[in-house]
């Protein structure tokens, strides 16, 4: 059973709505009740008021005396409605003109921010532009004044009405020669919105006496769109004669825009692609990529650069070759043959690289045709290729010539996990019947992150080959994969002497996952430190080792005098790891705690606590740092120092209690002060002011352990037991240790 609301009553309800005004829409305020409101003190009713003439469009224009009136209004929003209901009254409001105009001049605009200038401006320029047409003249005339600002807000104007504002060319033209580069660059954009109409005037000015002029005619020219193409001709002339730099760089650009052939643009610009001078050159690449027709005619004249006897010639256009990219592809045999003769120099590869997938087949088959020592040039580019280059190199795997097998799994090798597609192929490597491209594909499987399930029996049988190289690149292996104890100590010491970089880092970081087991190697790492590849490494191994480690010492110490702050940070940890045995270090480190660097201070006072047996003396120096003028970085690491120190460290504890303050290092002051020990009441006082559970409960704590001595604490604990439930168990034991007698 359905139930239908009878549709009298269901009129009769909507009328009594609309008579009630339940449905019925407010009537809009009239144009005079919005302009008294505008004028209002009321800060929120101007604003309604301009919000709600702004909508109303050209219907607003009653309001224009008010509404220019509140231009001067101090608030941001109000004014930004306000010039939006200019703007939106149109034509009509021609009156606004000189009004507006007078507002960009920079005296105006004394006191404001340079943010709310251009804003000022931009929507300044978008009012005239609305009132367009009768607005032209006097922002003609402005365009002569003597103000930047004025000019260039009267530029900006003009440019917003485009065609429309073809009587200012002339000035336009005037100000291209201007003493201030912004009002150049306005008027040049400003001209080109304009378009055709101002081509003939712009044609015209290539051939002016000053150079400022030429150059922004170009550029406006340039910018132009659709292009203006009629003078094409008179841009050719131009920029055959043009010696000007900048005029020069300008017509580069301009050339292919207004209608000069493809093979004049090319023979134009062509020389600015290989000059000295880097902006032209830069401009010259833009010009010739801007236009697809002139790019193609391009290529076989760049492609002849590339037998130019300079060098730096043949550099520069295989560096434009590449921005061409794939549309480059009939340049490849020259290219190649450039490449090869540079040995494959970065600006070949990073031209072939651009050129992309297209120039890879052309690679493989020099690769698989060259000798060995002329194919390492194509492996080097290959590499730049990414992983469009790894089914090449994967291919490159099955060679005739071990020499391109072994390069091929190398270059997989360094590029990574990106290669990872190729270890399929590289598992059919570790079968080759060359140990040298097994070593190589085992070295390549570890660094593409090859599947360890599969490749660590491979590794472990590969140990026992018979074959030195194999035997090593095994060992490598295993220890990139963890298996340092497998390999042991001895195994791993001898893997520091492999050829390959990645054996030895492997060795190194392995050695300090054995910890303290290293102690044997330690002599031999020490010699590794001058190896800058293993450096950083060792260091870090040796700081797993720890106090077995203590010969390296006077080595480290010599190395942190460099004063390096990253080598510093670096030494001092491992300084802390050896503790005593690193007393050597000990001038060093206190003249660590001193550097200008929170990140020394902080290593230097944590290494401080550990290698200075002298407990006072170490005390003396670090109490001080835990200081509120301090880096929170190296309170912290004094903190957690000191809390060895237990009850000897008390004169630490006022600067203990202000990192209480900070929840960031609230953590290592809790623990050292329970260390530590509080004992002084003022101390526990100044506690139980922090606004930390944990810490009023140790404040009451502590204060309950003094017993009577803690008597001036009494009310402060009432207080604490009265205010927060949570504490005030805490708070009634201490004071029942304090009074016993209490009730």
């Amino acid at each position: 059973m359905s139930w239908k609301f009878p549709r009298a009553l269901a009129a009769g309800l909507f009328s009594s709505l609309l008579v009630t005004g339940v449905l019925a829409e407010d009537a809009p305020p009239s144009i005079n009740k919005l302009t008294e409101q505008l004028a209002s003190k009321d800060l929120p009713a101007r604003r309604e008021a301009a919000f709600q003439l702004l909508h109303l469009g050209a219907a607003a224009k009653p309001a224009l005396p008010a509404l220019l009136k509140a231009l001067d209004d101090d608030d941001k929003q109000i004014w930004s409605y306000v010039i939006q209901a200019i703007a939106a009254i149109g034509p009509d409001a021609q009156e606004a003109i000189p009004v507006l105009i007078e507002r960009f001049d920079s005296r105006k605009g004394r006191g404001k921010r340079e943010r709310d200038l251009r804003q000022g401006m931009m929507r300044t320029a978008y009012a005239l532009s609305r009132i367009g047409a009768p607005a032209v003249p006097p922002l003609i005339q402005a365009l002569g004044e003597g103000d930047g600002s004025l000019r260039m807000g009267a530029t900006r104007a003009l440019g917003a009405m485009g065609p429309a504002a073809h009587d200012a060319v002339p000035a336009l033209i005037k100000n291209l020669a201007d003493n201030q580069d912004p009002l150049r660059d306005e008027s040049a954009q400003t001209l080109a919105l304009i378009g055709a109409n101002a081509g003939p005037a712009l044609v015209t000015a290539l051939q002016d006496s000053e150079a400022r002029r030429r150059t922004g005619a170009a550029n406006a020219l340039a910018l132009m769109n659709p292009p203006f193409q009629a003078g094409a001709k008179d841009v050719e002339q131009a920029a055959t004669n043009e010696k000007d730099p900048l005029a020069r760089t300008a017509l580069l650009a301009a050339l292919p825009k207004t209608g000069v052939p493809p093979d004049r643009c090319v023979a134009l610009i062509l020389p600015a692609v290989t000059d000295e001078n880097e902006t032209l050159r830069h401009a010259a690449l833009n010009a010739l990529l801007s236009n697809s027709a002139v790019r193609q005619a391009a290529v076989p004249k760049l492609a002849a650069l590339l037998k130019d006897n300079n060098p730096a010639v043949r550099e520069r256009a295989a560096r434009a070759l590449g921005r061409v990219g794939p549309g480059a592809v009939d340049a490849l045999p020259t290219l190649l043959q450039a490449a090869r003769t540079a040995d494959g120099a970065p600006a070949y590869a990073d031209a072939l690289a651009q050129i992309g997938p297209k120039a890879l087949p052309a690679l493989l088959d020099i690769l698989q045709k060259s000798k060995p020592a002329e194919s390492k040039w194509v492996l080097r580019i290959l590499h730049s290729f990414g992983p469009p280059a790894v089914p090449v190199l994967a291919e490159a795997l099955k060679s005739n010539t071990p020499e391109v097998r072994i390069a091929a799994a190398n270059a997989l090798a360094e590029m990574g996990h990106e290669a990872d597609t190729a270890a399929k192929s590289l598992f059919v490597s570790t079968k080759d019947s060359s140990p040298a491209v097994q070593a190589a594909a085992f070295r390549a499987l570890v660094a593409v992150h090859a599947d360890s399930g599969r490749l660590k029996p491979l590794l472990q049988e590969a140990l026992t080959d018979k074959d030195p190289q194999v035997r090593r690149a095994a060992a490598a292996g295993m220890a990139a994969l963890g298996g340092a104890a497998a390999l042991g100590v001895d195994g791993l010491v001898d893997l520091l002497s492999d050829d390959n970089p990645a054996g030895r880092i492997a060795a190194v970081q392995a050695l300090g996952q054995l910890g303290d087991k290293a102690a044997p190697a330690v002599n031999a790492l020490i010699s590794r430190l001058d190896d800058p590849v293993l450096q950083s490494s060792v260091v870090e191994a040796l700081g797993h080792i720890g106090p077995a480690a203590a010969p390296a010492v006077p080595r480290l110490v010599e190395m942190a005098k460099s004063k390096k702050d990253d080598q510093r940070t670096s030494i001092l940890p491992v300084l802390t790891g050896i503790g005593p045995g690193a007393k050597e270090a000990l001038p060093l480190i206190y003249e660590a705690v001193r550097d200008s660097a929170p990140d020394v201070r902080a290593s230097a006072a944590t290494a401080l606590a550990s290698v200075e047996t002298d407990n006072g003396k170490a005390i003396t120096v670090l109490a001080p740092l835990a200081r509120s003028t301090e880096s929170g970085k190296v309170r912290r690491a004094v903190a957690h120092a000191l809390a060895k120190y237990g009850p000897a460290a008390s004169a630490a504890v006022p600067g203990l209690i202000t990192m209480l303050e900070k929840e960031t290092e609230r953590g290592e002051a809790m623990r050292a002060l329970k260390a530590i020990g509080v004992k002084n009441v003022p101390d526990l006082l100044a506690m139980l002011s922090v606004n930390d559970p944990r810490v009023k409960t140790f404040a009451c704590e502590s204060l309950g352990s003094l017993g009577p001595e803690a008597k001036d604490a009494a009310p402060k604990l009432r207080e604490v037991a009265a205010q927060d439930g949570a504490l005030r168990a805490s708070a009634n034991a201490a004071l029942k240790k304090i009074d016993p007698s209490a009730p």
